[in-house]
């Protein structure tokens, strides 16, 4: 059976922006694999962008990712591995659950997957920890990494910029881009995401 070092990070993605991309930076030569997961209904009842944008506009972070850094190529996956887990329930769907169901997924294809979950500083707190499903199980059956928070992004103080700021792109793409990569930009400015108007 083959075995491969998977680097697990889940998000909201609400929107994927620059701090993201620098956690991937931080990790890439340490995993086989880097998989990215957006929320499809979050843990703790945060009202989200579409599971569809916030999964498209994910994938736009991993090709801009690529392309900036012009480095050897790995996989850098989004997975919409949550909207699979909890289509048919109203519940939460929790890490423990989506890192089960991973292991068993790779177990199909005959891959026995090294999981680790990638965590920012904020949430290896006591406090959050805590607050996380089965979390003692989590380090207990799989791998925690914790990261170093280069880039204080917070994809909130986005959504409350584009809403500050209902104008035209061109007047607040100078701001805007320190924060979110063009393509993703350009995919909230086409689809009107976050109160923006074209």
């Amino acid at each position: 059976m083959k075995k491969r070092s998977i680097g697990i990070i889940g998000s909201a993605f609400n929107p994927p922006h620059k701090g993201h991309q620098d956690i991937i930076e931080q990790i890439y030569s340490e995993f086989d694999e880097i998989l990215l997961i957006p929320s499809y209904r979050h843990a703790f009842g945060k009202q989200m962008e579409s599971f569809e944008n916030r999964l498209y506009m994910t994938s736009l972070l991993t090709q801009d990712f690529h392309a900036i850094k012009n480095i050897a190529f790995k996989p850098i996956l989004t997975s919409s591995i949550e909207k699979d887990i909890g289509f048919n329930n109203s519940t939460a769907v929790y890490t423990f659950d989506v890192l089960e169901e991973l292991e068993q997924r790779y177990l199909c294809m005959n891959i026995e997957a090294d999981l680790t979950f990638i965590i920012g500083p904020d949430n290896a707190t006591h406090d959050i920890w805590n607050k996380f499903y089965r979390g003692t199980e989590i380090i207990d059956r799989w791998q925690l990494k914790v990261v170093n928070e280069r880039m204080p992004i917070r994809s909130s103080i986005i959504r409350q910029y584009l809403l500050d700021h209902q104008q035209p792109r061109h007047l607040i793409d100078t701001q805007l881009k320190k924060f979110v990569n063009k393509a993703i930009t350009d995919h909230i400015y086409q689809q009107q995401l976050y109160g923006v108007f074209k």
